[in-house]
């Protein structure tokens, strides 16, 4: 018995040590679990922090990027602008320049529409020191048919002729745009100094004692004129231009360039002249073509065709 107590004793603290061994490593074995989560755990916050790092990195690469890429199209915009700018500068200056081009480069060129509705028969020199004198100013020759006086006509068609100049960049002068005026040959030249002219186109109409002459002719100086012989070929040639684009435009008859040493308003001249005789007034087909707004604006067109030849030349 006492044995046998013994050995329930000694059973006993076996299995209490045994229990409390496996109590211990149950314990120890918890807390490895825990350390080794927890290390997991630190090296999941780790990782977590790379990536933020590395997610940090990108937006920042991005906005980077972003920045870069702004900036970019920022320099591309302004040079864009500066571009469209300059060309814009450039069109501007050109069409500017070609404005002044049309309203500063034109040749200046005065127009004398011939005659006035009152003639003046107080005399004036022919020419510069000269002895032969000669009436200021006539009332010039009427249409047969239609009874339109010349000083009608030559302003009408002068008046026109101007509009058609200006619109081609001409400067124009005109020595009179009303009938009611006194102003003699020499006077009409010397306007035309005055203004610089580069030409003088003097507008008249012709008459004759026959009906049946017809047709438009030029007069200019002859290269003896005492007056201004340097002018006559260059005023020849002015003669040419216009009365060969005349008759070209309207159709009538072409009686040439006839050289003409006589008139005031050519000898008192300082630049080339012409006298445009446009028809004959006394002729029933040249004064009722003459009065036809047709025919007058082919006349306008084919005179300012021949100015534009001659300077072309």
């Amino acid at each position: 018995m006492k044995k046998k107590g013994l050995s329930i004793i000694a059973i006993t603290l076996t299995a209490v040590m045994m229990l409390t061994a496996c109590g211990n490593y149950s314990t120890k074995t918890e807390q490895v679990t825990e350390s080794t989560a927890g290390t997991e755990s630190s090296e999941d916050v780790i990782i977590a922090s790379e990536a933020e790092s590395e997610a940090s990195e990108s937006v920042d690469t991005s906005s980077t990027e972003a920045a870069s890429t702004e900036e970019s199209s920022t320099e591309e915009t302004s040079t864009e602008t500066a571009s469209t700018e300059e060309s814009s500068t450039e069109e501007a200056s050109t069409e500017v320049s070609a404005e002044d081009t049309i309203v500063t480069g034109g040749h200046i060129v005065v127009l004398d529409p011939g005659h006035q509705r009152q003639g003046d028969s107080a005399k004036e020199p022919n020419g510069p020191g000269s002895s032969t004198m000669k009436a200021r100013v006539t009332g010039g020759t009427t249409g047969r048919t239609t009874g339109v006086h010349e000083y009608e006509l030559t302003l009408d068609i002068g008046l026109q002729l101007r509009d058609e100049l200006e619109s081609r960049g001409y400067t124009v002068y005109m020595t009179r745009e009303t009938h009611d005026v006194n102003i003699s040959n020499k006077e009409r030249a010397e306007f035309a100094t005055e203004k610089n002219a580069d030409i003088v186109v003097r507008i008249h109409a012709n008459g004759s004692e026959s009906s049946s002459t017809n047709g438009a002719l030029a007069l200019a100086p002859s290269s003896s004129n005492p007056y201004v012989a340097n002018l006559a070929s260059e005023s020849q040639r002015l003669s040419k231009a216009v009365l060969n684009a005349y008759c070209d435009a309207t159709g009538m008859k072409n009686l040439g360039v006839q050289a003409n040493d006589t008139m005031t308003g050519i000898n008192w001249c300082t630049m080339p002249v012409t006298i445009i005789e446009m028809g004959f007034m006394t002729n029933a087909g040249d004064d009722t073509n003459m009065q036809d707004a047709t025919y007058q604006a082919k006349m306008v067109q084919g005179m300012a065709n021949g100015i534009d030849a001659y300077f072309g030349d």
